[in-house]
């Protein structure tokens, strides 16, 4: 194992591939797999390009290892799109699945002539259906090379809706002799019985002449204001507006997507933010290319980031968290918490590959990843980076001396899982110390994971202990045995608005006991219709999220 090892590695540094030592990795037992995938994962992309290609060509379907090879390439595919070429070739067009936003995405995305050529070629020749749309819109660009391509792709996939498109197309100004040529031979190819025929090739005045296209219209403004009145109601000044919209949105979930799809380019952040809340409730499917989309955004708010890696952190399943891991080192922790929730649900041998070299790098930046994943309790990155030295070590001295209850708590679930029961009740004994602290307890409410953690952390580092509940029943069961110090939530918490949770909240506690503060992204309100409805209901105030240290430390005379 050893001198493989030390072969693998030779080969990603100097690039030589040896068929004959990367075919024994098909024989490999489970852990030594291990080991080549960890090279692997952080091989320069020229040579994993190389060793992925033999790899997948090289072993059968159905071989254990391959599911774990096919998410490698497709977390490396998202950063680099030719590793997309390898995808394309290892997957049933019948049923693309995990492919089809990212390949829809890269058409969309791509400026390399070459790759495009290839994706189209590969398209005509498994047949895959699926891109029909996506090459039809390449039929009407200027570049005479991908328009051939793509018409001959189309050609090639044959379809009754690559018929469909490639009429329609006849009828317009972008109709030539290549559109004619591939519709008369597909539908003499229809009328014909089976068997070898000739290719006659369609007299254009014989068919009919294409109409001139309209001029489409100009794109609205990125700014324009949406025309669908209940989206317009998400950036309304008044909040009971926004309140009804997302009870309106709460289960239509195209129309959410549809409304993203149409705002991408929005620069209001209101609007944005709103939208990905409602996304992170409804998860639609039809939404996750335009997620792929924003990540790769460079101008967005803070507000916006912590809003998408959200959404993303509730979708059960991701073809890739490849381009999220850049977040884990943003300098606004809120939002590397968000991320690493997100690639929490989908730990993969890259990210944590490459999580694994930001924490190794000996840097205080790594330090300060390694504990920020302690802190969002996210147990999958945990224990995979557990087999990390480095990661150990901050953990053991920041579980030891700073770290929140919840965090120790996960790690000790995690070390009973792996049947370290003496470590495990070491660290029992120090959460047992923190807990006989007495320290003030801080309720928090909110259906989001992230949320959550930011607060957990804000609370703890403020003196507090923070309580965290999801919905507001649960936190109600609490509430009613414990009187908190304060309690914490959103304008809207599931199917609850605040100021239904707030005259509950009231007929147990009075304003003055126990301060119910609300914390929301939602910016840009009318300030006295807020205050009216905060006087009504027994709110005490309201914080932008994520509130500062000092309002924190104001409540109940907190240290």
């Amino acid at each position: 194992m050893a001198s493989f090892i030390s072969e693998f590695k030779r080969m990603i540094k100097t690039g030589e591939i040896n068929s004959d030592t990367l075919s024994q990795i098909l024989s490999f037992d489970k852990d030594q797999q291990q080991a080549m995938i960890e090279q692997l994962a952080l091989a320069p992309d020229n040579v994993a390009y190389d060793i992925l290609s033999f790899i997948m060509n090289t072993m059968g379907p159905t071989h254990p290892l391959r599911p774990r090879l096919y998410q490698l390439t497709m977390d490396r595919a998202h950063i680099n799109f030719k590793f997309s070429m390898i995808l394309i070739n290892h997957t049933n067009p019948d049923r693309p699945g995990p492919i089809t936003h990212l390949i829809r995405h890269i058409l969309s995305k791509e400026t390399d002539k070459e790759l495009l050529k290839d994706i189209f070629r590969a398209a005509g020749r498994l047949g895959m259906e699926f891109l029909v749309d996506d090459l039809t819109e390449f039929v009407f660009y200027d570049d005479p090379e991908l328009r051939k391509e793509a018409v001959t792709a189309m050609e090639r996939i044959g379809t009754n809706k690559a018929v469909q498109r490639l009429e329609q197309i006849a009828q317009t100004d972008k109709c030539g002799p290549d559109i004619l040529d591939a519709l008369a031979f597909l539908k003499g190819k229809r009328k014909t019985p089976p068997g070898p025929q000739p290719r006659k090739k369609a007299k254009p005045s014989q068919l009919p002449q294409p109409a001139r296209q309209p001029q489409p219209a100009k794109p609205a403004p990125p700014c324009q204001a949406p025309i669908d009145p209940n989206v317009r109601l998400l950036v309304s000044p008044k909040i009971e507006d926004r309140l009804n919209a997302f009870e309106y949105f709460g289960d239509k979930g195209p129309e959410v997507a549809h409304a993203l799809h149409d705002n991408l380019e929005n620069q209001t952040p209101d609007l944005l933010v709103n939208l990905l809340r409602l996304i992170a409730r409804t998860i639609p499917e039809e939404s996750l290319g335009d997620l792929l989309t924003l990540t790769e955004k460079k101008d967005l708010k803070n507000s916006v980031r912590f809003s998408l890696y959200t959404a993303l952190s509730h979708y059960p399943e991701l073809e890739s968290t490849a381009p999220i891991v850049k977040a884990v080192t943003d300098p606004a922790i809120f939002v590397s918490m968000a991320a690493i929730r997100a690639l929490d649900r989908h730990c993969s041998d890259y990210v944590v590959a490459e999580i694994r070299k930001k924490i190794e790098s000996g840097t205080k930046a790594g330090e300060t990843v390694a504990t920020t994943i302690l802190d969002t309790c996210a147990p999958r990155l945990i224990e995979a980076l557990m087999a990390s030295d480095t990661f150990s070590y901050i953990s053991s001295n920041y579980l030891d001396s700073f770290a929140p209850v919840r965090t120790i708590d996960t790690w000790i679930s995690i070390l009973e899982k792996r049947k370290q029961t003496s470590t495990a009740k070491k660290f029992a004994r120090i959460r047992d110390d923190q807990n006989q602290t007495g320290r003030p307890v801080i309720v928090v409410i909110h259906p989001s994971a992230p949320y959550l953690d930011v607060f957990s952390i804000l609370i703890h580092r403020c003196g507090f202990c923070a309580r965290t509940f999801f919905g507001s029943q649960e936190a109600f069961e609490f509430i009613v045995n414990e009187k908190p110090a304060a309690i914490i939530t959103d304008f809207f918490v599931r199917q609850m608005r605040v100021n239904d949770l707030a005259h509950e909240i009231r007929e147990l506690y009075p304003a003055t006991q126990v301060p119910l503060m609300v914390s929301s992204l939602q910016r840009h309100l009318d300030k006295s219709n807020l205050t009216s409805m905060f006087q009504a209901c027994g709110i005490n105030g309201f914080w932008e999220f994520p509130a500062k240290p000092g309002q924190i430390k104001s409540l109940a005379g907190g240290k």
